[in-house]
């Protein structure tokens, strides 16, 4: 299949009145591709132009689409920019400029920029070779899927719901098996063999799933409602970056790889906690997760989160910051164990099972936890959480099991009473006098299913350093410019605190935060896991 039908396809789709003639459309496609096709498109269509644990490592943003067109089509730079402002849309532009040989199929193109990502190849020159190979249309979703921008109303769901009509097998099985695996593409080949196929693939070492994630309760009271006549597990919750841990024994070293948040192989950044997890471990094969928490060089004072994100995705002088600001690791969970899928078994015996495979050091070690029914027992142990320095609590229900890639009542996270969110940067507004050249107002939004909604500006909470590191990450994401406005690629997270939510029709969202102010960047989490238009909605109810 020409990647440039598959486009004209998209386009149909944009311009499909409901979500039901979205999924006949995208059924029509997948049921007629090869495997090869079937599998990029699949990634294609939620706007994956390239292996999702290779995401972070694309390098592609709207200043590299604007160099190779000036190169190709001899503009001027200021050219570019006019009618990207006139258009609104980067990928609009392109298609006006690029008119190749149609020669690019769906199946090559996915080969194509996964080689160039692995091998680390000039990204100028792939985007050049794209433009040279597909029609117009092929490259406006082409430069759409790079900036992460389909815009075409067939998120996960619709995906779903297409490869369900295509091969005959439920919607829930396609979605389960992506949250158990990250990986659209195996989906869909599963899919297309039939429901016991679907059925089959699950769980694997060294292929992430979506992490479980905890809601948020602003009333411990909630708690013991919900969870009444169980003793609750409390753990301590750790201001650190959560881990996905995949571990092979391998004779007396094991295999160890470490996944973060957005699923991306972080292992050659940790090498320290890497080595004590492997002296530690008394297990075989076993999939956990845990929280690095960074520390001062004698490992006795616990250190900011932002001190942990130094140590995330870093490349250069790896031992050299491994020495400065070293890693302890507390693990909470266990998901697999020689073969076994522990997803469905109760959150008391995979504690239990978990403590019995590792030796505790002063660099590994188990999530501080009581178990209680008493509300009075919860309470002291979560002054003292924060009295120590950590953000607070996680309730865990002790007969839970593991659902991947939800927001479930199985765990329960408790803070502060002072409410933060994290909030997607959509846009911003350069600034002027003292902080002219820097992003000095952010515009921020909560997810709502495949969408972003605005909700505020943020323009306080900033130090100089923190901004202007802040202007230098976003600034290759933007995509039109109007005067001093900007729109950026919806990419960064971050947290934010505010005083009241308002109502208003004056952002999408139908709310503003009063008063916003910046707490910090969350490197470690993806867009998916911002917080969402619900929650926004269900504070606005707490505080009114």
């Amino acid at each position: 299949m020409k990647f440039s039908e598959l486009a004209s396809v998209y386009e149909r789709i944009r311009e499909a009145k409901n979500d039901p003639e979205r999924v006949r459309l995208l059924a029509a496609v997948f049921r007629k591709a090869d495997a090869r096709t079937l599998e990029a498109a699949a990634h294609f269509t939620l706007s994956e132009i390239v292996d999702p644990q290779l995401s972070d490592r694309l390098g592609i943003g709207p200043g590299t689409l604007r160099s190779v067109l000036a190169r190709m089509f001899r503009l001027e730079a200021d050219e570019i920019d006019n009618e990207v402002k006139r258009t609104g849309d980067m990928s609009e532009v392109v298609a006006a400029h690029v008119g190749g040989s149609d020669s690019l199929t769906v199946e090559k193109l996915w080969r194509r920029v996964n080689r160039a990502v692995e091998r680390d190849e000039g990204r100028e020159d792939l985007v050049e070779y794209v433009f040279k190979n597909t029609k117009a249309v092929g490259a406006k979703y082409f430069t759409r899927m790079v900036l992460n921008q389909m815009r075409i109303g067939a998120g996960l769901g619709t995906t779903a719901r297409a490869l369900a009509a295509a091969f005959g097998v439920e919607a829930e099985d396609v979605e389960h098996l992506y949250a158990m695996t990250n990986d659209i593409g195996l989906v869909a080949a599963q899919a297309k063999k039939g429901a016991k196929a679907l059925a089959r693939a699950g769980l694997t070492l060294f292929r992430p799933y979506q992490f479980m994630n905890a809601q948020k309760v602003d009333d411990p009271r909630e708690i013991f409602d919900r969870l009444k006549g169980k003793r609750i597990i409390f753990e301590v919750k750790y201001d650190g970056a959560r881990l996905q841990i995949h571990l092979r024994k391998n004779g007396r070293t094991p295999e160890i790889r470490f996944y973060s948040r957005r699923l991306n192989d972080d292992t050659a950044a940790m090498p320290d906690i890497a080595s004590a997890l492997a002296r530690a471990w008394k297990g075989g094969d076993a999939i956990l997760e845990g929280e690095a928490v960074a520390f001062d060089p004698a490992l006795r004072k616990k250190q900011p989160f932002q001190s942990v994100l130094m140590r995330l995705g870093r490349v250069h002088n790896i031992e050299e910051k491994a020495r400065e600001i070293p890693l302890v690791l507390y693990l909470f969970e266990l998901v697999y164990q020689d073969g076994e899928d522990l997803m469905n078994v109760a959150q008391s015996e995979r504690r239990a099972r978990l403590s019995k495979l590792f030796r505790a050091t002063d660099r590994v070690k188990l999530t501080e936890s009581i178990e209680s029914d008493r509300l009075e027992e919860q309470a002291k142990f979560f002054r003292r959480a924060i009295e120590e320095g950590h953000e607070g609590l996680v309730a865990k229900d002790p007969e839970a099991t593991y659902v991947p890639g939800r927001r479930t009542e199985n765990w329960m996270k408790i803070k502060p009473a002072f409410e933060t969110l994290d909030v997607v940067i959509t846009g911003g507004i350069w600034g002027s006098g003292r902080r002219r050249g820097l992003l000095s107002s952010l515009i921020v939004a909560v997810r709502d299913r495949e969408d972003f909604k605005t909700v505020g500006k943020v323009g306080t909470g900033f130090s100089e350093v923190a901004l202007r590191e802040l202007t230098v990450q976003l600034e290759p994401k933007i995509i039109t410019t109007r005067g001093r406005d900007v729109e950026i690629e919806p990419e960064v997270v971050i947290e934010v605190d505010f005083q009241d939510i308002q109502k208003t029709a004056r952002y999408r969202a139908g709310y503003a935060l009063r008063i916003p102010r910046f707490k910090r960047v969350r490197t470690d989490k993806s867009t998916r896991e911002a917080d969402t238009l619900e929650r926004l909605k269900r504070l606005y109810k707490q505080m009114h």
